[in-house]
């Protein structure tokens, strides 16, 4: 007969299932949640800088769309505001691909 201990708030934090958290237990959790971390944060990078070139790209067939349509006030207004976009979308794409190629330098 196998007799099961009851599970604990804590029991996630074993990670060599001794029955005890020790020291090494909350080193190896520290770390596990630094990489996690650091990920989500890479991930999220990643999405924003993704989204800002998809941006790019769209921005001028969204000036030829609402040109097309007849909306002429609205593409005038896309226009206009056209090179500040460009400016900080470029800046967004241009620092993550900067970072990455640093921290990965430093690796």
């Amino acid at each position: 007969m196998v007799v099961r201990k009851k599970e604990s708030l804590f029991s996630e934090y074993d990670l060599d299932k001794d029955g005890e958290i020790d020291l090494q237990d909350i080193e190896n959790v520290t770390k596990l949640e630094e990489i996690q971390r650091a990920e989500r944060r890479q991930r999220h990078q990643r999405y924003m800088a993704w989204y800002a070139l998809v941006g790019m790209l769209n921005y001028p067939i969204a000036i030829i769309f609402t040109e097309w349509v007849g909306l002429t006030n609205a593409s005038k207004l896309l226009t206009d505001i056209a090179p500040t976009y460009f400016i900080a979308a470029a800046g967004v794409a241009g620092a993550f691909m900067g970072v990455s190629a640093w921290m990965n330098r430093n690796n």
